[in-house]
């Protein structure tokens, strides 16, 4: 324990140095607000920075939902259309041959039918509109579609190719679909009439619904001209939602602007819900694949870790108030107390009596004037030992520890204030640590009166503290194998990926060079449309080596490393704006 050092005018010093209490209190005030700006500041940062990752999360997966839904309804166009192609060329076919064999051509859309299970009827008409062949078709029946949109379109505008109309209820089987059709040619080359296939709407719900966007999500496939084709959840009043025009000025913008894709915040939908849309246009068609994922249900998280933030803040604002009232409290008893103390330190300026730690007093000549009765707790001698025999001190100080007595005595010379660890050996002859921290002791009136020694058993520390470089030296060691682990897991995962790459690209490369042997060998034997599908196919083959370059590009993406740099966050939120 270390001594002030004290004069003659020891009681006026120590009464000039207590702090009015006016200063105390703007001190304490001033730091109580800097203190809690700190944290709010930080704690609103850290906010803000979960809010907009939170938000990018959602876009991301919104525009990974869009994209796979766009690919899959793709993938059901083109197989129609492959479908109706077929009827086509075979409707013209028993044309040119003498006439339509009724029979012939009705299994032969059935059987097209059969392998389409997303289509219920696959149907032809005659220039006039009347359904002529098909499953379920009863040719004396009459049934017509000449007021259907995909059969107008067809018959006004020759050469349309593949037509997608709005959803309709078909007349004969009483569902909702959307008719996908293409024209066919009499001999003569005049417009013969329609092939065309029922895409269930109940189909399309399907797949739009087998994708997870929340509780209040929603995921709508629309045309261009906004209309909406197909929806998840399915609405009850689906016969006045199907084929409607719903206006949401973003996606109009965006179609507008002649984008693919996209994604928006807006509270322009069917039930009014605010939600983040990913817009993904299917590939080759005038069809918009449009997922939207509630924005109360994907930042529900984000809100519940604000609250539990707030409440913090609250609390620490609460605490921090409390334990300023408490400083405050203290340090007006600190201050009676210094003054008390002030007026009989000149009394009482050597040392208390029974004190925990072991406290002495040492004369100028080496002597013992005072020994503090724990000095048998700590050593296992009594103070009236020690008083008897001032060599004591020094000859109960382990052997390999009697030179830092020595050289402590030497820097005690040098300063007023010296400290030093050492070992000493109990009566019982146990080893016990000792904190030892002595000064020199003035009187009042300056005489030297010998030095105080802060003796204090720290056996307890020294023991923890080789526990915890032990515990420190274990984790470093669990920490390299873990580290050397990851790095073996992160080499397979990269193998693997290599070899996945590798394994999809050797049948990817055989269908390519196939198509482009048909097409540089046998081309002169292929018509203009046999020549488009061998072109459908190349183009499908560079698409999927792209969506393998991308898995292999979103699987290296976990191992990069994050960069750290200064960000403009008027740019980074002008851009979100934008």
């Amino acid at each position: 324990m270390v001594t002030p050092t004290i004069s003659a005018k020891g009681s006026p010093r120590l009464a000039d140095r207590a702090i009015s209490s006016a200063a105390f209190v703007k001190w304490m005030q001033a730091g109580f607000a800097l203190i809690n700006l700190l944290v709010f500041g930080v704690v609103a940062a850290s906010l803000y920075e979960s809010h907009a990752e939170s938000q990018q999360r959602a876009e991301l997966t919104t525009q990974n939902l869009s994209d796979l839904l766009a690919q899959g309804i793709a993938g059901d166009i083109d197989r129609i259309d492959l479908a109706l192609l077929s009827a086509v060329d075979e409707v013209q076919r028993q044309l040119a041959a003498g006439g339509i064999d009724g029979p012939a051509l009705n299994a032969f859309l059935a059987r097209q039918q059969g392998r389409l299970p997303e289509i219920f009827s696959l149907r032809t008409t005659d220039a006039d509109g009347i359904i002529t062949h098909g499953t379920g078709v009863n040719p004396t029946a009459r049934h017509g579609n000449a007021d259907r949109e995909h059969f107008v379109r067809q018959r006004d505008n020759p050469g349309t190719g593949l037509v997608i109309a709005s959803p309709a209820l078909t007349r004969l089987d009483q569902r909702w679909a959307v008719p996908l059709s293409r024209a066919f040619d009499l001999p003569d080359g005049s417009f013969g009439g329609v092939v065309y296939a029922n895409l269930s709407l109940d189909h399309l719900a399907n797949t739009l619904a087998a994708i997870d966007v929340g509780r209040r999500g929603s995921t709508t496939l629309r045309d261009k001209d906004l209309r909406i084709f197909a929806l998840s959840p399915v609405p009850a009043n689906i016969d006045q939602v199907a084929g409607r025009k719903l206006a949401m000025p973003e996606l109009e913008a965006l179609i507008q602007a002649g984008r693919d894709a996209g994604s928006y915040i807006s509270a322009h939908t069917v039930d009014g819900v605010e939600r983040k849309f990913a817009v993904r246009r299917v590939a080759g068609f005038p069809l918009y694949v449009v997922v939207g994922r509630s924005t109360d249900e994907y930042m529900a998280q984000w809100r519940d870790q604000a609250t539990n933030t707030a409440a913090m803040v609250a609390l620490f604002f609460l605490t921090t108030l409390i334990s300023s009232w408490l400083i405050y409290r203290n340090w007006k008893h600190q201050q009676a107390a210094t003054l008390e103390l002030a007026r009989e330190e000149e009394k009482f300026h050597t040392v208390a009596d029974y004190t925990y730690d072991w406290e002495y007093w040492e004369g100028p000549g080496g002597e013992i004037l005072f020994m503090s009765p724990s000095c048998e707790r700590v050593t296992g001698y009594s103070p009236a030992e020690f008083l008897a025999q001032p060599d004591l001190l020094y000859r109960i100080i382990h052997p390999d520890d009697a030179h830092l007595m020595a050289g402590h005595r030497s820097d005690i010379a040098a300063q007023d204030e010296a400290g030093v660890d050492f070992r000493i050996v109990r009566r019982d002859g146990e080893v016990r640590w000792i904190g030892h921290g002595c000064r020199a002791v003035f009187g009042c009136d300056g005489k030297f009166m010998g030095r105080r020694a802060n003796n204090r058993d720290i056996t307890e520390r020294v023991q923890a503290e080789a526990t915890v470089r032990q515990l420190n030296a274990e984790l470093e060691q669990r920490v390299a194998r873990r580290t050397a682990e990851l790095e073996a897991a992160n080499k397979e995962l990269e193998d693997f990926s290599y070899s996945i790459s590798h394994d999809l690209r050797t049948p990817l490369r055989a269908i390519a060079g196939f198509a482009r042997i048909l097409v540089d060998e046998h081309a002169a034997t292929l018509d203009s449309e046999g020549l488009r599908l061998l072109d459908v196919v190349q183009v499908n083959t560079v698409r999927m080596g792209r969506l393998i370059d991308e898995l292999l590009e979103f699987l290296r993406l976990g191992r990069r490393p994050m960069n750290f740099g200064p960000v403009d966050v008027a740019q980074l939120v002008l851009e979100i704006f934008r």
